[in-house]
């Protein structure tokens, strides 16, 4: 990576280069596929990307009255704003109806209370549980046992075919089955499960959202995914829509740290960084070993990189080298451009790391950079104020 001399640690880095080639990737299938596509803000909320995703795409999916706040901020009126949440609270009711174009409720308790004062600010979905699974771990499964996301699919055809009224208001049906897959073949098989149920009750709604937990590279089967949404699309008139987050953003960005100390390890060394897996906690959460540039698997170096707060398990994992680390040394994780920023915490007290832009035209710009004034106001401290 340029500029890593430049950069105060730690840091991430999010190279715009990367998010515009896959802004315009998404937008070549959005094309392809007549679908509508909407950035999933929750996967990464920084202003300098969420203006890239203005420019390409036809707006933003929030899960929060915070993220609809900031799509509409970032682009006044001319993005469509979709929002779907497991609640909605009565006291935001009025302010999301005037933030967002579509609102999803998550059940048939939510659409009884609050239909019809959201059909008179925007249009209304209903979010389904498909019922398939392909996420073995169940904690990121939306259709596990018991799931909290979504009417069954089964229940919400009986009462459909029982009470059509109660869905009079209903613009559009919403399901999202996966987490980072790269086979959309299953993303398929999703639609044929909900149109085998449905069948012509799906000509009822003008939308389908299926959401994201799909990362649209070069190892999907993009080709049949257009066929499908064409097929939806002139079989029953539903416009399509996505929600690509991590598939934006994941490689876009890496997190740089330094070696602060070398430990003697019981295997290897253990080289204690500047950075925690609190500033990255799907690292803590999945378990798994995130990308390190420079790693060999036969390198002639190994050591266990471990995070610099007070958690015994605040590793990333046994990493090789050709060449020895030293403290000082800079260790880059790459693919960390997605769910690492909006999970961030302080933990300990240790500060949150910097952002910087890398420019398409190569310039190291910082974006943000974090205080103690940050800390102490989230402990309702007001850090003037303390002598």
């Amino acid at each position: 990576m340029n500029h890593i001399s430049e950069i105060e640690t730690p840091a991430f880095v999010l190279e715009n280069a990367c998010v515009t080639s896959n802004l315009r990737r998404l937008q070549k299938f959005g094309d392809e596929s007549g679908c509508r596509v909407l950035f999933s803000i929750k996967s990464l909320a920084t202003r300098d990307v969420l203006l890239a995703v203005a420019s390409f795409f036809d707006g933003f999916s929030a899960s929060s009255l915070f993220e609809a706040q900031l799509a509409r901020e970032i682009n006044g009126d001319k993005s469509l704003v979709s929002y779907i949440s497991p609640i909605l609270r009565d006291h935001e009711l009025k302010e999301l109806g005037s933030l967002c174009d579509r609102i999803t409720v998550n059940s048939l308790s939510q659409l009884d209370r609050f239909a019809r004062r959201l059909a008179k600010e925007c249009e209304i979905g209903l979010r389904l549980n498909p019922g398939v699974s392909f996420v073995d771990d169940p904690r990121y499964d939306p259709c596990r046992h018991d799931s909290k996301l979504g009417v069954p699919l089964a229940r919400f055809c009986a009462a459909l075919r029982s009470e059509p009224e109660q869905f009079a208001n209903v613009s559009g049906i919403h399901f999202h089955s996966n987490c980072d897959s790269e086979n959309t073949d299953q993303l398929i098989a999703t639609i044929r499960q909900v149109e085998s149920v449905l069948g012509d009750d799906l000509r009822r709604f003008r939308w389908l959202n299926v959401g994201g937990g799909y990362l649209f590279n070069e190892s999907c089967a993009v080709t049949r995914t257009v066929s499908e949404f064409h097929r939806m699309r002139e079989r029953y008139g539903l416009e399509i829509v996505v929600e690509p987050g991590a598939a934006i953003v994941r490689s876009a960005g890496s997190l740089v740290a330094t070696v602060e100390d070398i430990v003697d390890g019981d295997q290897q060394p253990i080289a204690i960084l500047d950075t925690t897996v609190n500033h990255w906690p799907e690292v803590f959460e999945y378990q798994f070993e995130p990308d390190v540039a420079g790693h060999v698997d036969d390198g002639r170096f190994t050591y266990l990189l471990a995070g610099c707060s007070c958690l015994a398990g605040d590793l990333f994992g046994v990493y090789s080298f050709n060449e020895p680390l030293q403290v000082g040394s800079r260790v880059v994780f790459r693919n960390a451009g997605a769910y690492s920023i909006v999970k961030a915490n302080m933990f300990n007290g240790i500060n949150l790391p910097n952002v910087y832009l890398l420019t398409e035209g190569g310039d190291l710009v910082l974006v943000k950079r974090f205080t103690y004034e940050d800390f102490a106001s989230r402990c309702g401290v007001d850090s003037r104020a303390v002598i």
